[in-house]
């Protein structure tokens, strides 16, 4: 089973979660030796801190979870980071997506997103957009979709799993229902991309890994996946969620 395996890549055993700031633990990760990024960073919103949704919360007895780094400043710096090392560790033509709004508080996180995402070593490919069907919070214009960047490293063509059909960039679903994380995404959203950006067999790398899906859909596909995880509680999360659908 490929959470068990003994593939290490640098200091990490494959098919693990690791507790850590991912701008400092990617760094120990061999050059060219990760096929794919996929992760969710923070938005740079400051959700849950103060907004409409911690009032929603507080309103019904439920906590806030506000996200680390989660300020337009921080987020940028973090997410420069990784994509600074995103470019090192990544195989030739090995994609990076990258999940950010639609909005921003200090110029569109999109538009930001994408200039950086071609240069310092990458290429920016396409955007991709997740339809949530139901719209959720917003002022005005309810939130009913959040972007998905694509770049790859530059020197190659981005490769693809030619198994995989080619699709629109667009990519309608529900957001999960039950939540361990307040921006989890669905299982679907992640297997659409880790379908057509990597093979069976391959290392799939989420520097934001929060609840762990990326890891459930790696597995779930066949491929080896390394998630790095800040928070001790969302790495417990991953890990318990992990070894439950292992059960199965």
């Amino acid at each position: 089973m490929l959470s068990r395996c003994r593939r290490r890549v640098g200091p990490y055993r494959c098919c693990s979660v690791v507790r850590g700031d991912s701008t400092k633990l990617m760094a120990a990760l061999p050059p060219r030796s990760v096929d794919m990024v996929w992760s969710d960073p923070p938005y740079g919103h400051h959700n849950q801190k103060g907004d409409l949704h911690a009032s929603l919360n507080c309103r019904y007895g439920r906590r806030s979870r506000p996200i680390a780094n989660d300020s337009p400043e921080r987020m940028r710096t973090v997410v420069d980071a990784v994509l600074l090392e995103s470019w090192r560790v990544l195989a030739p033509g090995g994609a990076v997506c990258i999940c950010c709004a639609g909005g921003g508080a200090k110029g569109p996180t999109f538009a930001w997103l994408a200039q950086r995402m071609d240069q310092a070593g990458l290429d920016f490919y396409h955007s991709a957009i997740w339809d949530k069907v139901n719209p959720g919070l917003g002022w005005r214009y309810r939130r009913q979709h959040e972007m998905v960047m694509v770049a790859h490293r530059r020197g190659a063509d981005m490769r693809w799993n030619s198994a995989a059909a080619a699709k629109g960039n667009i990519v309608r679903m529900t957001a999960p229902y039950r939540r361990a994380h307040p921006n989890e995404k669905p299982l679907g959203l992640v297997r659409f991309f880790l379908e057509r950006h990597s093979r069976r067999g391959e290392l799939v790398l989420d520097p934001f890994l929060g609840s762990g899906t990326t890891a459930v859909a790696a597995r779930d596909l066949g491929r080896h996946y390394l998630g790095f995880e800040l928070s001790a509680e969302y790495c417990a999360v991953a890990r318990r969620r992990l070894a439950k659908e292992n059960t199965r």
